[in-house]
């Protein structure tokens, strides 16, 4: 591998994370980045590394490795991270059978009763609890800093990196960009999230994924000595990804949920609570998909993400800060890693399912390992 030129397109956290480790190969590696720097979907993030939702397997640990090399970067990019763990809290009975089933997957998982939920994390709402189930391994990244401290760590590593440099044409053995420059590459990998669509529209296509659209908010910070203790997520969550699909009570679960909150249904709410740093919560999200999605968010899918917010944390400031939107890439046939090798010598990686910060780094490993093959 030592020498082999290495253009990756794409400074998000799918590209940065194949630069590193195609750099440590003994690649000669070059970045180009369309913007000044990532402002797409790996900057719009909650920053959860994700474990519990990879299906148990190749997949979770692919997901635990991820979180490993997180940390190891942390400690040389010097960016905030939290390994603080997530609680996955049940109100419905489908929601704690389906916890009380999935714990069996895995000696990580720690089952907790109501009274335990409560005692462990304060910031747990007690009314119509049943139980949680506490996960160790997810970590909480800030992904506004984390990804530029990544970048600055890809320069160090003596990655060439080229900002405002968009691609506009992909040939055998070279990119050209807007500009008229021309890279040469030995092997070319393109992560440019929902820009994909651009560079080989005929096998992004027939891949079956679609944009997906997801409303997000950031609360004030809370008030000192508040803390959540962990990640928080509620039954809504267990439908949403694929580590719990398997569970024997999941169709009693999502039938009951569609049923009694059709519009949450309709909009692909499930809430997840991160809180930063700083003391603010990350909240959301909802989950739009097509070509054609209206450029306005929807004050009222905010609140009901507020409202199902509420019925599993008790949050003392719910002041809104900020409040964004995402867009990436998402599979209509439920995988969660799409690659695709449209040419010799080209390899093109989206559709993360939402477990892009999770996965990219397992993803990375395996695409530069193909290459010795």
């Amino acid at each position: 591998m030592r020498g082999t030129k290495v253009v990756v397109i794409g400074a998000g956290v799918i590209g940065l994370t194949h630069a590193v480790t195609a750099r440590e190969a003994g690649c000669a590696v070059t970045v180009l980045e369309r913007d000044g720097r990532a402002l797409g979907a790996s900057v719009r993030n909650f920053g959860t590394l994700w474990p519990i939702g990879c299906v148990p397997g190749v997949e979770r640990e692919q997901a635990l490795r991820g979180v490993r090399r997180w940390q190891e970067i942390a400690g040389v990019a010097r960016f905030w991270h939290d390994p603080s763990g997530s609680v996955s809290l049940a109100y419905r009975a489908e929601a704690w059978q389906v916890l009380q089933e999935f714990a069996g997957t895995s000696a990580d998982f720690e089952l907790l009763d109501a009274a335990a939920c409560v005692r462990r994390f304060p910031a747990v709402n007690p009314t119509g609890l049943r139980g949680g189930l506490f996960s160790p391994a997810e970590t909480l990244l800030h992904s506004p800093t984390a990804i530029p401290a990544l970048a600055e760590h890809v320069r160090r590593l003596g990655v060439t990196v080229h900002v405002g440099t968009p691609v506009a044409r992909v040939l055998a053995d070279h990119v050209e960009t807007s500009d008229g420059r021309r890279f040469e590459f030995d092997r070319l990998v393109i992560a440019a999230g929902e820009e994909m669509r651009l560079f080989f529209p005929e096998a992004v296509a027939a891949a079956q994924i679609q944009p997906c659209r997801l409303q997000m908010m950031r609360t004030v910070p809370q008030p000192a000595g508040f803390t959540l203790g962990a990640i928080l997520v509620g039954d809504l969550t267990l439908c949403h990804y694929p580590a719990f699909r398997d569970c024997p009570s999941m169709p009693r679960l999502r039938a009951r949920l569609q049923a009694e909150l059709p519009e949450h249904h309709r909009w692909g709410i499930h809430v997840i609570a991160a809180q930063h740093a700083d003391g603010s919560l990350t909240l959301g999200d909802s989950h739009e998909y097509g070509l054609d999605l209206p450029p306005d968010s929807r004050p009222e899918v905010d609140d009901m993400i507020l409202a199902s917010l509420r019925e599993f944390a008790v949050v003392p400031d719910l002041r809104i800060a900020a409040r964004w939107q995402g867009v990436y890439l998402k599979s209509t046939v439920g995988r969660t890693q799409v690659v695709l090798q449209p040419r010799e010598r080209v390899t093109m990686v989206t559709a993360m399912g939402g477990l892009g910060m999770t996965l990219s780094w397992g993803l990375a490993e395996r695409t530069i390992s193909s290459w010795r093959a």
